[in-house]
């Protein structure tokens, strides 16, 4: 059970991350209201309401930062 807690991801370090990787708050914004294809063609902000859907917005950012996707 712990482990759920532990991992839940909440919107002060998803924002954290997307921040640390779209410096310009202009692109940021810009990239959190495009709709991505890899988040079922939805805003990145639309994940930003259900921990499940932070959990798997957050992935992708990882995944983008550290170069795992295009």
């Amino acid at each position: 059970m712990a482990q759920h807690n532990k991992s839940e991801v909440t919107l002060e370090a998803l924002e954290a991350e997307i921040a640390d990787l779209i410096d310009d708050p202009a692109l940021r914004e810009e990239w959190l209201n495009t709709k991505i294809p890899i988040l079922e063609s939805k805003t990145p902000k639309s994940y930003f309401h259900t921990p499940s859907d932070r959990t798997r917005l957050m992935q992708v950012v990882l995944e983008m930062k550290f170069g795992e996707i295009a």
